[in-house]
């Protein structure tokens, strides 16, 4: 299971080298038994970073918010600061990745991460190597697709705006961008499943504490206690949530 997290100052993270030339990573959090980790990733081609020149798919789920910079998978549609992807377990993409600048990104996924290529694809957008379509079906959004759509609702047991980026019918586990107003104040104490917060602008305090500005990461397991926070200002969030959260 992954620890509770709560306000990690993102920026002030190292960088660490993931192996590849110009490939960095902060990792966030992680679970030590399954792999299953949400990590800001960066890419920078001055240090050598060359994007893979082989479509590939993996056998877990990979999730992609896009931070900074500008990538792609296929040439064609460009993940920038906004942009949202989800790849359902066996999804084939990358088939003409391209990284022209430095870029970040959050990247979760659900289990350690393998790598099967497709020399051959056999199309060049995104489909399944194998099986049927899965409930949580891929998701591509762009930044203004992506950043479009908020609609009143609740988070937490107070009112924010929300666009849902994604989400599973079966079981309520999914992704949105929540914009919680100044004085917003979480009024939840637990929920029944895992709750992931990572805080792309704004400022979020804790139980009463003086919130600090910038970047910040939360994850609260399944019935584990959810602190009181607020925002000092208006605060955009990127939510993931195992099970249903009312948005």
């Amino acid at each position: 299971m992954r620890p509770r997290v709560v306000d990690l100052r993102v920026d002030e993270l190292d960088w660490e080298p993931l192996g590849p030339p110009g490939l960095y990573s902060r990792l966030l959090s992680r679970d030590e038994e399954t792999g299953a980790r949400t990590a800001l990733q960066r890419m920078v081609p001055a240090d050598g970073y060359t994007a893979p020149d082989t479509a590939h798919y993996h056998h877990t789920y990979e999730e992609l918010l896009g931070v900074s910079g500008r990538f792609s998978f296929d040439g064609r549609n460009w993940v920038e600061a906004g942009a949202y992807l989800f790849h359902p377990p066996r999804t084939v993409h990358g088939f003409a990745s391209t990284v022209p600048e430095e870029s970040t990104f959050l990247s979760r996924v659900g289990r350690q991460l393998d790598f099967n290529f497709v020399p051959e694809p056999a199309q060049d957008d995104l489909y399944l190597a194998e099986g049927s379509l899965p409930p949580r079906a891929p998701v591509a959004l762009e930044k203004d697709a992506a950043l479009d759509g908020f609609a009143p609702s609740r988070f937490l047991g107070a009112d924010v705006e929300a666009r849902v980026l994604s989400v599973d019918p079966e079981t309520g586990e999914g992704s949105a961008f929540v914009r919680l107003p100044a004085g917003w104040q979480s009024m939840t104490a637990a929920l029944p499943h895992y709750l992931e917060i990572f805080a792309i602008s704004g400022a979020i305090g804790v139980d009463g504490g003086a919130a600090a500005p910038g970047r910040a990461y939360f994850f609260y397991p399944a019935q584990d206690r959810i602190n009181t926070l607020e925002a000092a200002e208006p605060t955009l969030a990127y939510v993931n949530f195992g099970g249903p959260v009312g948005l």
